[in-house]
């Protein structure tokens, strides 16, 4: 069963946020969907470089939920080999 989670990240800087993904990848099961909301400048170029280096898929990208600053990225958590 997939499963969507939320990282409301916003407010912390490099390298809080994709520690926070990071964490939240080893700890849920493959098909997991990870919403990480996030408004450090870096995120936007943090976040898929992560996924390309890591166990996880980025879905897409986005404007956070009722606007505001910064970023929703869908990630997916891959199955491991």
């Amino acid at each position: 069963m997939d499963t969507h989670i939320w990282l409301d990240e916003r407010g912390t800087r490099c390298p809080l946020p994709i520690i926070a993904l990071n964490r939240a990848v080893m700890e849920h099961p493959a098909g997991t969907v990870i919403a990480l909301i996030s408004d450090d400048p870096a995120a936007k170029f943090d976040v898929p470089a992560y996924c390309r280096l890591k166990n996880a898929t980025l879905l897409s990208e986005g404007t956070p939920p009722g606007g505001g600053a910064g970023w929703v990225f869908n990630v997916q958590v891959n199955p491991t080999t």
